[in-house]
Order: structure tokens, then sequence, then C-alpha cells
């Protein structure tokens, strides 16, 4: 189980150069959580990829759909005062804030291609390369659930 924010997701959906590597991402650990706000944040990049890069308004639309089925039951709102103090503690925005305390919360890694979250929070926050890398060869290493949480579904 990892989080995988954004930017990650929008690597795994929209086909490019990192792509494959977010799909090895997936192969490895399949179980991501993203926070209840992750839709947002990604038809944010859709619609630079429509209005800025030239993608069919048609395809990001069958992007965000197939993003919705694999991710939402995924979805987690993470405790707002846990978001709200580890954004102050961390110097975050709330918005980077949710994905690095969803992690925290289930302690597990964050896979995230912000290098600021990842400078900030060493340790939870992680590049997608550097979480590739880490892992044994041929592996698939799973992070554990901390006892004292469980996980809540919309």
């Amino acid at each position: 189980m990892i989080v995988v924010d954004a930017n990650v997701l929008a690597l795994y959906l929209i086909q490019g150069e990192r792509t494959a590597e977010a799909h090895t991402l997936r192969l490895m650990d399949p179980e991501w959580l993203v926070p209840a706000f992750w839709s947002v944040e990604l038809q944010s990049i859709l619609r630079k990829y429509v209005r800025f890069m030239g993608m069919p308004l048609e395809d990001a639309l069958l992007l965000l759909d197939q993003a919705l089925e694999i991710f939402s039951p995924n979805e987690i709102v993470p405790p707002p005062d846990l978001v709200l103090r580890d954004a102050l503690s961390w110097g975050l925005t709330v918005y980077d804030a949710q994905y690095v305390s969803l992690a925290r919360q289930y302690d597990v890694k964050c896979v995230t291609e912000d290098g600021a979250v990842q400078r900030k929070c060493p340790g939870l926050a992680i590049s997608l390369d550097a979480f590739l890398k880490a892992q044994p060869p041929g592996g698939m290493v799973r992070e554990t659930r901390a006892p004292c949480c469980t996980r809540k579904r919309k």
C-alpha cells in the first residue's frame, strides 16, 4: 500500500516517456491510496494537456472516467486537523499535505514527483524513481498498515 499523488496518477494514465515506470509501480504495489480531492488535481492536469498540449477533450474525458473507476475505491479523507497541523509543521500547502498526511496516517510511503514535498518530508515522501530503485529485484515490497488505523471509504 502506498499513497500516490496526482502527478504520478497522470504519469500512469497519460501515455508518455514515464508511463512504463508508473505501470511498474502499480505492478509492484497495486493498492494506491488517494486523498478525496485527488480528482480535482487530476482534472487540472488534464485541462493543461487539452489547453496547451493538444490533447483532444474527448481523450481527457475518457482518461478522467478511467481514473475515477480505478482510483475512487481507494479514496480516503484524511483527518482535517491532521492535515492542517502537518501542513504548518512541514511548510506545505494544505493540498500537498493531504497526500503526505494520508501516508503518515497509514504508515506508508507517499510517491510524488514534487521535489519540494520530498525535501520537506524525507523518509515519507519519495520520488517514483527512488521508490522503484529501493525495491529488491523481482520482489514486491508491501507496506503494512499501522495497527491503529482503519480505512474509511466514502
